[in-house]
């Protein structure tokens, strides 16, 4: 018997991450709307864990029998907390380059977070790309350090509450 091992893409480098504040539509978005958000991907830290779904379960059981099976129940996503750069002293200076992310995310704020899998930061959404969707509200932002060598950045820590039904595997249009 031959083993066929199947292509996989790296994750490192090609994922792409985006605030919205404002997306027309979940169902059909569209690339101009996702490259006028705000890029995220490289203020992130390198472990973050993104999306996750989490599912409860359950039992299912009947008289007749002596067994018990399994039952899926409601899905919950959740967003890793983010954990992104910035630069505490141009705060005060608004639009000022570093601080795009803290700014766009500032507590309470809402809107879309999209994930495109397999796409380089560097690069724009183009049509017919495939993207997860998120709507989003932001929490607190905790300042803090990231690490405790010479080379750990100043960081911002913020949790992000998924608030509405996410949209997976959209295909983008023009």
């Amino acid at each position: 018997m031959t083993v066929s091992i199947p292509d996989s893409v790296l994750a490192e480098g090609n994922v792409k991450v985006v605030f919205v504040p404002t997306l027309a539509s979940l169902t059909l978005p569209s690339a101009a709307a996702l490259n006028a958000g705000i890029d995220i991907s490289c203020y992130l830290m390198p472990d973050w864990d993104g999306a996750t779904a989490n599912q409860n379960t359950g039992e299912s059981r009947r008289f007749c029998s002596r067994r018990t099976f399994g039952k899926l129940g409601r899905v919950q996503w959740t967003l890793a907390p983010l954990i992104y750069t910035y630069l505490p002293q141009l705060l005060g200076t608004p639009g000022s380059p570093g601080n795009e992310v803290y700014e766009a995310l500032l507590a309470g704020n809402t809107g879309v977070v999209g994930f495109g899998y397999g796409i380089e930061p560097e690069e724009e959404f183009v049509e017919d790309d495939v993207v997860d969707l998120f709507p989003v509200e932001t929490g607190a932002q905790s300042k803090g350090a990231r690490g405790a060598d010479e080379f750990a950045p100043l960081t911002v820590t913020q949790t992000l509450a998924v608030n509405g039904v996410e949209a997976l595997d959209r295909v983008l249009a023009a």
